[in-house]
């Protein structure tokens, strides 16, 4: 893989929090890269930059890993979303933008073209978090499904569904169906990929062997472990961190 350069992460300001997890920037080095995305149970709004054009998308929650060409020189800027923490900023139910790149065209119009033109002049991460910032509305109240979600984020998808689901009052019926709805995924597969999510951010801990991995991130034991990494990566835990 070729190399990738200078990957950082900006925090939002206190009254986007709620809905936003970061800012993240990324430029590609001078030869170009092939960068695997795996599922992380969140939405991006995606710019772009290339040859001297800019592009504006949404990146809608993921069930598979995805390969993605990216030129020399590049340079990307995203607003990630906290899980089910999009639709009112976007506008559009979650499972709408499952597994879907949508140009934010698509789903603001004109707010969509006037803020294009506004980044066209603004390259720096900085700049371009200060637009965002400065855009965004700062979510309303979470609702009980949202609430549920952002346990089951904290807890790193370590938790019974069922109990979520009464927490907010639901049956587990209607907890799958909204949080479909707001997250674009059910709620058991998005706790699988919490949990994936959590492995593989703790991957490098565990070089040798990965079975004391299974059990800090909540798996059964090994084998379970290799193969949600092979669902979710493409790759065994020794493959990712090579990948890396």
């Amino acid at each position: 893989m070729a190399e990738m350069e200078d990957y950082c992460e900006i925090a939002p300001p206190a009254r986007l929090a709620q809905a936003i997890e970061c800012f993240w920037s990324m430029q590609v080095g001078g030869t170009g890269t092939t960068h695997r995305v795996t599922p992380d149970g969140c939405a991006d709004i995606l710019v772009r930059r290339s040859g001297g054009g800019v592009s504006i998308d949404v990146v809608g929650p993921m069930t598979r890993y995805v390969d993605h060409r990216l030129p020399p020189g590049q340079a990307l800027f995203g607003v990630r979303f906290h899980p089910g923490m999009w639709t009112g900023c976007l506008g559009v139910p979650g499972d709408r933008l499952t597994d879907e790149l949508v140009p934010l065209d698509d789903l603001w119009g004109r707010r969509a073209r006037d803020l294009l033109d506004q980044l066209a002049g603004e390259s720096s991460p900085l700049q371009c978090a200060s637009r965002f910032a400065a855009l965004l509305a700062p979510p309303s109240a979470a609702n009980p499904v949202q609430k549920a979600l952002a346990s089951m984020a904290r807890l790193r998808g370590c938790v019974s569904v069922d109990q979520l689901a009464g927490q907010a009052g639901l049956s587990a019926r209607q907890f799958r169906r909204l949080c479909l709805e707001q997250a674009g995924l059910t709620p058991k597969f998005l706790a699988q990929v919490l949990r994936f999510r959590h492995a593989q951010s703790r991957a490098g801990a565990h070089p040798g062997g990965f079975a004391g991995l299974a059990l800090d991130c909540g798996y059964y034991d090994q084998a379970h472990l290799i193969n949600e990494f092979r669902r979710f990566s493409g790759r065994t835990p020794a493959g990712f961190l090579v990948a890396l």
